[in-house]
């Protein structure tokens, strides 16, 4: 049995949805793992700090956060966990999208209203910002108290309806992208920039493909009733978070990455 430690934000809902829909049919995977969920919303998991081996929140709000959904425990003891398990925590595809609005590089459709930039230019600088993030801060506070492997998921890609209405949304330019035929290749620049960025501090789990759609969305049926069920709104306006069918397709891509990361786990 592998006691799992979840660190996350309000994208963390999914996953504690999911995870519960497979206990509930009995699905074998979930004998094999013991998680226990410790949520803050937006980044309010930088407002924690090491000490002893322990995750002690910095405010009332967040250990309050913490005792709501880890079932009573206002720290984290890392000792009592196998490995954790980073959710969400700033990692997004918006910010490479930011990027492709002003700058394309080799492989990606010509466009000369764009700054043409150097493939490892842009690896290495996405790779840098990925790894700055609140995910990389707490990798690293996490690695401080106690060596133990560390999983990273992002957050999802935002809702495929988001491309044609974003409402009072932003429009971060995945039409753009699709249109151009250069979605696939920036999802994928995406996953090969978040794992450099973490190496060495984190092992990255990608989305799961059955749930992505042109590379950098999620597929309607993940999204739906998500504005309900996790951030409390209603009539669909909830573009970037998830339900608990995506958290459910998520968690064997979790659970064969703890496997891979078993003799690591045992020790």
């Amino acid at each position: 049995m592998i006691r799992l430690c979840i660190i996350g934000n309000s994208h963390m809902a999914a996953y504690k949805l999911g995870w519960d829909a497979l206990v509930a049919a009995g699905d074998p995977a979930t004998r094999a793992v013991t998680p226990v969920f410790f949520g803050a919303p937006r980044d309010g998991i930088r407002q924690v700090k090491e000490a002893a081996g322990r995750i002690v929140p910095l405010r009332k709000d967040i250990a309050e956060g913490f005792e709501r959904t880890s079932g009573g425990q206002r720290e984290i003891v890392l000792a009592d966990y196998d490995a954790v398990l980073l959710l969400g925590l700033g990692v997004s595809v918006k910010r490479i999208l930011r990027l492709y609005k002003t700058h394309v590089w080799h492989g990606l459709a010509p466009d000369p209203a764009r700054v043409m930039l150097p493939t490892r230019f842009v690896r290495e600088f996405l790779a840098e910002r990925y790894g700055s993030t609140l995910m990389g801060e707490t990798a690293d506070k996490v690695r401080q108290g106690r060596e133990m492997p560390i999983l990273a998921v992002a957050e999802p890609f935002w809702a495929s309806w988001a491309r044609e209405d974003s409402g009072d949304k932003p429009d971060y330019g995945w039409d753009a992208a699709i249109r151009a035929g250069d979605a696939e290749r920036l999802g994928q620049m995406f996953h090969e920039t978040v794992s450099a960025g973490l190496s060495g501090r984190a092992s990255y789990v990608p989305q799961h493909a059955e749930t992505v759609e042109h590379g950098i969305l999620t597929r309607a049926a993940f999204n739906k009733d998500a504005s309900r069920l996790i951030s409390g709104e209603g009539g669909g306006t909830d573009a970037a978070h998830m339900n608990g069918a995506f958290g459910a397709a998520m968690w064997p891509r979790i659970a064969l990455a703890l496997r891979e990361l078993r003799p690591a786990v045992a020790a």
